[in-house]
């Protein structure tokens, strides 16, 4: 009950301190699904856990901490079960210890922490191990105990299609389980039991077996066809092991230096089987170390960027946490037993219970290695300064700032359940289907023609994979051709840019310049906009560039809005040139570049008179480039004036 308790407080620590990000928000968008739809097969992933948090929405709600909130009970009850099973093996130190290792394990706080499937997961095969030992107990008993096997039987097959229902890589320890039964039940004689174990199983495949290949199999169907192999290449398992294991010890968020680390304390705890095995419960260790090479194992042959599942994660080493930890409570055993026998020793004992303090060394000793990666593992994750997904930062930022006749373009439709989560937004918006992006360039461009043809400003959101697009999406070309960009920010799995659509063409004539950066550009000319400027507007110049060689890097320019009194800068934007479209290491000697910028004025920017000063810089090492030979390295390339709203 201590550890459940310690369990409880450290997932809903900080539950809901951060946002809900692209996968979390998937599910709760197929929760909110026709039950027929999910069992159809609307998600790759078996549909259970989205059933039953479709049941937890109605009745927690839909906040972050309500909709976690069904994973915390699930870690909590995990350490249960782990106690349980424990208790089963290795008596009750062994279900201590086995309990405190689960009560603060990363891993499993982490997923305690996100809705998702994988805590339900881990609980439902947790439980399946847990009934499949006690009936393995219970084998050599009279036949008064045939009805609470008969019982436990059909509580296993529930919790296997459970654990199956809800992640396929629960198939490993169940085909681990289904092996031992079976191996008990013809050791029996008993042909009771060797046909309950065939009803077991036979229902379980032919169950999962019939949803599967007439519901889900187009999905692995799918992933052979795309791969030219279906088992990972040695190298990738070599690489995902250690990966894995570094991330079932120290978590999700594991410094991957802690590698060596991880293997080390993983052979250790895989060794504590041996005090089962001195025990004389062989079968045990075995069983043990069964589970733990079935999860590992079922995980290797598939996952990787070779493999049938395109990629790997530690968490689908999560089904080896609960044997793993048996595994380690081994060394409690061992301990307990050889203290145990000098307690029993022939010898006089006359030392005080003072002096018999060093015999609890060895397990002081055992608990603090076990707990190391806990402690190093559970600061990593309360580090509330990471952020898986700002995605709910990124909603706030453009309802901050738009107006009438703002739009939004979302690239990546795999970010519309976060949209329907923290949105909708009070501007038109046009989610880019993925599909979109694969056409021809010119229909993408009427598309957005027909989307921002009354637009003033359109808000452009890369999402997840359409981020690391290089070159940017056919989108993002064709607005940085239509407008200036005055605004980005990153939001971790999201990046924001607002475009100007009223800057395509100066109305001003060109006001020639001689202003040489760094011997490698000029600045040839300036065309501004005839307007009044107002605070929220955004100062938009023209600035016409000539390589004077080719650059020797990727530069970037500033454009920073200062007073023209006190020189206080209240504005900036720095980009590469043309919004990235024309980095400075592609310009040939003699090309002329028109560049158009914009800054935007504060809403609170003060009526007066600010220059507009510009510049060149290298990133990541911000070295500017100097002005005409000199040491200067800023121009005030304009002086406007802002006029009161």
């Amino acid at each position: 009950m201590a550890c459940c308790a310690l369990a409880f407080l450290l997932a809903i620590w900080a539950l809901d301190a951060r946002g809900l990000w692209g996968d979390e928000a998937f599910s709760v968008w197929a929760s909110k699904q026709p039950v027929a739809s999910l069992v159809a097969g609307l998600d790759a992933q078996p549909p259970l856990y989205h059933l039953l948090l479709g049941a937890s929405r109605t009745l927690w709600g839909e906040s972050v901490f309500a909709l976690r909130y069904l994973s915390v009970c699930c870690g909590v009850l995990l350490v249960a079960v782990g106690a349980r099973l424990g208790r089963l093996i290795g008596g009750s130190s062994a279900a201590a210890f086995t309990a405190l290792l689960l009560a603060t394990s990363p891993i499993l706080l982490y997923y305690a922490q996100e809705a998702r499937m994988y805590a339900l997961a881990a609980l439902l095969a947790g439980g399946a191990m847990a009934l499949a030992t006690a009936m393995l107990k219970c084998a050599t008993q009279d036949a008064r105990r045939r009805t609470q096997h008969a019982t436990r039987n059909a509580q296993y097959t529930l919790l296997s299609l459970g654990a199956l229902f809800t992640h396929y890589y629960a198939a490993g320890v169940l085909l681990v389980n289904a092996l031992a039964l079976g191996l008990s039940a013809l050791r029996s004689r008993d042909a009771r039991r060797l046909v309950a174990w065939l009803v077991a199983h036979l229902a379980i495949a032919l169950i999962f077996g019939a949803w599967f290949l007439g519901l889900q199999s187009r999905y692995a169907s799918r992933a052979v066809a795309s791969r030219t192999r279906v088992v990972p290449v040695f190298e990738d398992i070599v690489a995902n092991f250690g990966v894995g294991v570094n991330g079932l010890l120290f978590g999700m968020r594991a410094d991957g230096s802690l590698t060596a680390v991880a293997l080390v304390l993983f052979a250790l705890g895989l060794i504590g089987v041996i005090g089962y095995w001195r025990r004389g419960q062989r079968g045990d260790a075995l069983l043990i170390l069964g589970w733990i090479a079935a999860s590992l194992g079922v995980v290797a042959v598939t996952a990787g960027r070779s493999g049938i599942v395109n990629d790997f994660s530690p968490r689908y080493y999560l089904f080896a946490l609960l044997p793993l930890a048996l595994a380690a409570a081994g060394w409690v055993v061992l301990i307990e037993d050889a203290r145990r026998r000098a307690t029993h020793s022939p010898l006089p004992n006359l030392q005080s219970p003072i002096s018999n303090l060093p015999s609890y060394l060895p397990l002081a000793l055992v608990t603090l290695i076990a707990l190391a990666p806990a402690l190093i593992g559970t600061l990593q994750l309360f580090d509330l300064s990471w952020q898986k997904s700002r995605y709910d930062a990124m909603i706030g930022a453009i309802r901050e700032r738009a107006r009438q006749g703002d739009g939004v373009v979302l690239v990546n439709s795999d970010q519309f359940p976060l949209l329907e989560y923290y949105g909708p937004l009070d501007v038109p918006v046009w989610i880019v289907g993925n599909d979109v992006l694969s056409r021809d360039p010119a229909a993408v461009e009427a598309e957005l023609s027909r989307f921002a043809g009354d637009k003033s400003r359109v808000w452009l959101v890369n999402y997840g994979w359409a981020m690391a697009l290089q070159p940017p999406s056919v989108v993002e070309q064709a607005l940085n051709r239509r407008g200036a960009r005055t605004y980005a920010q990153g939001f971790q799995d999201a990046s924001l840019a607002l475009y100007d659509l009223r800057v395509a063409t100066g109305d001003t004539p060109v006001q020639p310049q001689h202003v040489q950066f760094g011997e490698q550009i000029t600045l040839v000319g300036v065309r501004g906009r005839a307007q009044p400027y107002y605070p929220g507007d955004a100062v938009t110049l023209d600035l016409i560039w000539r390589a004077d060689r080719t650059p020797r890097a990727d530069y970037t320019v500033f454009m920073h809005l200062r007073r023209a009194d006190d020189g206080s800068q209240i504005a900036a934007f720095d980009s590469p040139p043309v919004n990235g479209a024309a980095p400075t290491s592609r310009w040939t000697p003699g090309a002329i570049i028109t560049d158009t910028r914009a800054v935007p004025i504060p809403a609170d920017a003060p009526p007066g008179e600010y220059n507009v000063v510009i510049g060149w810089y290298s990133y990541p090492t911000f070295e500017r480039l100097t002005i005409d030979g000199g040491e200067a390295t800023e121009h005030v390339v304009e002086r406007i004036t802002i006029l009161p709203r």
